[in-house]
């Protein structure tokens, strides 16, 4: 496959997404992206005996990563970094370690990351930390994500980074609602009034005013999500995008192996993918005039051949094999 050299292909991509493109990434397998990287030929490698290098490790992949994305083009990224279920469904122990580690993106290495390349960083789902009780440290984390947002000198035209972190979207947008004045309700219901005529419109009223409020910030609906099915099972796992896009918007692709392992020639394979290759697809009430005889025949005997072959289901759950010479 020829490549774009990065810096037209970045072009190209401005010039398609003139509004940003905007990514939802859901970072998966980063212990297994530590033990492969740093730890197989230990002992016991799925044993962590570091966790600061492991914390340090991560934070500086999360940073390659991003740049990788920034680098082909894109304005706007949403990284889910942890469940709101993470902080109590694998015990306190780990709560607790991981509540520590979140204090990562707000280090120094992070700001100077953000810097280099042009970013302002942001954090959904403060409201949710705020929940516990004042003592706690998961609040005293959000307190900390909140002065840090507050103290953060933001420029409008700048790449935008967004943590999701233990985000519940029904609780932000009851909670978004709940705070709104009344004149800032009147004004909402005037504008879905004005465009009740297409319902696409109202949706756009609607994601614009929820977004901006739980991002902290004005961010495009998102153009498409990466995920990976490591395990062979596909999970969407950034809850608030998906509440405020419905998925509809949504190209989605899956890694078979932790993110954090993609190259950039893999990155801008999707994305050149999602911004310029045509797919199969027709807004009439059939598909008249997109098959000829030979295409259908084909089609038909690529069906039969799949259905026979369970393993071409994707979403089955796949175990990690020791491999054996015979």
């Amino acid at each position: 496959m020829s490549m774009d050299k990065p810096q037209n292909f970045a072009k190209r991509i401005r010039e398609r997404y003139p509004e940003g493109l905007t990514g939802v990434f859901a970072i998966g397998g980063t212990r297994t992206t530590y033990i492969l990287d740093q730890n197989r030929d230990k002992e016991d490698p799925g044993k962590i005996e570091d966790f600061a290098a492991h914390g340090e490790f991560l934070l500086r992949r999360y940073f390659e990563f991003a740049e990788m994305f920034y680098t082909l083009g894109g304005q706007n990224m949403i990284i889910t970094a942890f469940s709101f279920r993470g902080f109590y469904n694998r015990g306190q122990e780990y709560a607790e370690f991981v509540t520590a580690e979140m204090e990562r993106f707000m280090s120094d290495y992070a700001v100077a990351a953000c810097k280099r390349l042009k970013i302002d960083p942001y954090f959904t789902g403060i409201d949710t930390l705020l929940l516990f009780p004042e003592e706690s440290p998961i609040y005293q984390l959000g307190r900390s994500l909140q002065r840090f947002q507050q103290q953060w000198r933001y420029k409008k035209g700048r790449r935008k980074l967004i943590w999701e972190i233990a985000s519940i979207p029904l609780y932000s947008f009851w909670n978004s609602n709940f705070a709104m004045s009344l004149q800032d309700q009147e004004a909402l219901a005037k504008a879905v009034v004005e465009h009740n005529d297409e319902l696409e419109n109202v949706y756009r009223v609607l994601y614009q005013f929820f977004s901006a409020d739980v991002y902290g910030t004005e961010v495009p609906m998102p153009h498409f999500y990466l995920g990976t099915n490591k395990s062979g099972d596909l999970k969407w796992r950034s809850p608030m995008p998906l509440a405020l896009s419905g998925g509809d918007y949504l190209r989605m692709f899956f890694t078979p192996y932790p993110t954090l392992f993609m190259t950039p020639e893999i990155m801008q394979v999707i994305l050149e993918d999602l911004a310029f290759n045509e797919r199969f697809f027709s807004d009439q009430t059939d598909y008249k005039g997109k098959y000829t005889r030979e295409l259908a025949q084909a089609e038909y005997e690529r069906v039969m051949r799949l259905r026979q072959d369970p393993n071409a289901v994707l979403g089955l759950s796949r175990r990690v094999e020791e491999k054996t010479d015979i």
